[in-house]
């Protein structure tokens, strides 16, 4: 299987960024992944209890030619290997609905998102 179903509040949140800052979904998805994959913390059970009632994605739309680098990414922040099956379905939309929060999170305090992401200590 190539799409996921992101969370109904990940929609939400897609959708008022990309109202007010003009960044489409598959910008969107990929800031909010690195936003999670750079957190110190691991994803907790509850990251993975998201319902899939909001945007449909694509792997392409998501990872683009990119897909070997997240899965790594992933990987290594997950400390183990992940097979392909856990990859998509589990992993990035886990890392996509916790970073849609992150980057919400963002958005709400900053004046200039972008700006605020490359600014940050760990950036993007």
């Amino acid at each position: 299987m190539f799409k996921i179903k992101t969370a109904k509040r990940t929609e939400t949140i897609f959708n008022e960024i990309e109202a007010s800052e003009h960044l489409p979904p598959y910008i969107l998805s990929k800031l909010a992944i690195s936003l999670s994959i750079s957190q110190d913390e691991p994803l907790k059970e509850g990251d993975f209890r998201t319902d899939k009632s909001g945007l449909e994605l694509n792997r392409q739309t998501i990872t683009g030619e990119y897909d070997a680098v997240y899965k790594a990414l992933i990987a290594m922040h997950e400390d183990r290997a992940i097979t392909d099956d856990e990859y998509l379905q589990k992993y990035i939309k886990a890392h996509l609905d916790r970073g849609a929060k992150l980057l919400y999170s963002e958005y709400k305090y900053s004046n200039d998102l972008i700006l605020q992401l490359i600014k940050e200590d760990r950036g993007i």
